[in-house]
Parts: C-alpha cells; structure tokens; sequence
C-alpha cells in the first residue's frame, strides 16, 4: 500500500516518483523563474536599402536606419513609442547614406552620395538645407560639445576628404580635409574633439584645431563613451578600450571574432558588440568583461546596433535568411537584478 504520511510523529513521506515530477517541474519553470537577459519588444521590417547605418534620438524616442557605405539607398524613420516606421525618405538619386542626430535641436543629418551632398533634416522628417561639397559623401557624426557636424566622402582618388559643418548655422568650417586613405566609418569624441576615421585596418584621427590627419596606435574606433571618456576600438579579434584624454589602450580583450559594430549605453556602462558569425549581440562592461549574450536566432545576422540610454533599449538592425531586412527593439535586462551595478538594486 503506497502512502505519503505515517503515524510515527506524522512525518511526511514523499516517495520517489513523486521527487521526480517535482524536479522535473523544476528544471521546466527554471527559465521562467530566472532572469531574462534581454526582452525583445518588436521586430520592425524595413526596406533592405535603408541597411547601413543606424543612430537613436532618445529624446523624441525615434530611430533612424540609413544605407550604409557606398550602398546608396533610403533613410527609414522608426517611433520608439509605437515601435513602427513613420517614413522612408528617399531623394531622386536614391542615394541617402550614413545618419548622424543633433539631439539639441532634433535634426538629423545625411549624405547624397551620388550628388555630392551633405543634408540636413529637421525632426519633421523634411529637408532644411542642403552642402553641396562634390566626390561621394557617405557619412556623419555629430561632436554635440562644439556643435560640429563630420562628414567624410569617397571618391578622393586615394586621398578621401572630410568636411566639418556649423551644426546651427550649416556653415563649412573646414574641407575638403584629406585623410590619405579610403573613407570608412567616422566617429566623433565630444570631450576632445578628435574625429576617429577608418580607412581599411588604418585607424586615424584629426585635430579639432589644425585639422591635422594622424595614425593611431590602436584599432578602428566603433564606440565612443562620452560621459567616462572612453574609445571602443577593434584590431583584428581584439577588442580595445582606450583612454580617450591620452589615446592610451587601457585594455586589450581577446574575441572570437571581428565585431562588425558597436554601441555605447553610457548609462548602464554597457558596449554592444555584434557578433554576426554566432548570430548574436554580446553586452560587455566599459572595462571589457563579459556580462551577458544577446541571442538572435539562427539565421538573424546583426549589421548594426545603437543605443537608447533612457529606455534601456538596444536597437539592432539585422537580416534573416530570406534576405529580409528588420530593425529589433530589445529591452536590456543585463544588470537588472546585478548588485552595485548602474541599472541594478
């Protein structure tokens, strides 16, 4: 006769099927009763030529999703708040590339890469001016410290050029600014004022005040932390964090792979990496620790991350295996229950 009590002293019995089915439920419920790293609020479509280059606005909690390098194509504006496209703005040479947000007065800026221009729009989505500097401009970057917008083009013939614009007044303050090189991605330091250039595995910067074009001593910058100074560099598989006062690299990290891109939650103290090989974004600390993994599903290849400081949010753009392109919207969860950590108890 099987019973689960006795007479002697009442005491509980539980045999051993019954442990089993108890366990069981346990090992079932356990990812439920953990702590989810990320939460994937929406997965948003957008056309395949708005691929390239993404950047947030957490003021007006919009993202913006560019064509990328040389690709030419469209520019899709993304509402944070409903997590759906507001509009796809294209030109008649169909040729809007890079992104780069005035979070002072909302305007955003891009380029007009087959007809030489440097574009400004306002936060209604509509063109208010438009720099006119020839070659093949393909990229922005905003130093809101000195009110500058970057720019950089190809089309240089081998000694690609910058261009340095009045945020406020769209006035020209230097260029064309010749780098030596191929034109890659651009990064401005607000705190110094260096723009940091990738030109094939060369890493560059530029005086804010001479305008002079040096060689680093370490990787392509990928992510700049204004708030604590510090550059996200890439050389090779390595990750590099660096001292943004002296250019020194304070830390060098060994990866598997070649991150494609990287953003920066200065809140948190958070840098995405996006790791396309594995399919995946890994959240690492300011310092290069690894503190948790993104995972997108197999066949979701990341292209581009940005942050939203404010909400908490990582935005991703990405391509699945039919060759559809969406931008992600997921919430970081990371160093929610992490003790004596920015976002934690």
């Amino acid at each position: 006769m099987t019973s689960g009590r006795t007479s002697r002293g009442q005491r509980t019995i539980t045999h051993r099927p019954v442990l089993w089915a108890i366990y069981t439920l346990l090992l079932l419920l356990s990812p439920v009763a953990g702590a989810s790293a990320q939460t994937v609020l929406a997965k948003i479509p957008i056309p395949s030529s708005s691929n390239g280059e993404l950047a947030a606005n957490p003021a007006l909690n919009l993202v913006y999703s560019a064509s990328g390098l040389l690709s030419g194509g469209t520019l899709t504006v993304v509402d944070g708040h409903t997590l759906s496209v507001v509009t796809t703005i294209s030109n008649s040479g169909g040729a809007l590339n890079g992104i780069a947000v005035d979070l002072m007065n909302d305007n955003f800026w891009t380029t007009n890469l087959f007809g030489g221009q440097i574009l400004t729009y306002s936060s209604a989505n509509t063109e208010i001016f438009a720099n006119t500097v020839g070659y093949c401009p393909d990229g922005t970057s905003f130093d809101c410290k000195r009110r500058r917008i970057w720019a950089g083009a190809q089309c240089g013939g081998g000694n690609d050029p910058l261009f340095v614009f009045d945020a406020d007044t769209f006035a020209l303050i230097a260029g064309p600014i010749g780098t030596g090189g191929v034109m890659g991605v651009i990064r401005a330091n607000p705190v110094t004022g260096k723009l940091y250039v990738t030109e094939g595995s060369v890493s560059k910067e530029v005086n804010p005040t001479t305008f002079a074009v040096t060689t680093t001593s370490f990787g392509n910058v990928e992510g700049i932390d204004s708030v604590t100074n510090r550059l996200f560099a890439v050389q090779g598989n390595d990750l590099q964090v660096v001292n943004g006062a002296n250019d020194s690299v304070v830390k060098t990290v060994s990866l598997s792979y070649t991150p494609g891109d990287m953003g920066v939650n200065n809140a948190l103290g958070h840098v995405y990496l996006t790791n396309q090989a594995a399919n995946a974004i890994e959240v690492r600390s300011e310092q290069g620790t690894l503190l948790g993994t993104f995972s997108l599903g197999a066949g979701n290849q990341p292209s581009q991350v940005a942050a939203d400081p404010i909400r908490g949010r990582v935005y991703v753009s990405l391509v699945d295996g039919s060759g559809a392109w969406s931008i992600w919207a997921i919430e970081d969860l990371t160093s929610a229950r992490s003790c004596l950590r920015p976002g934690g108890p």
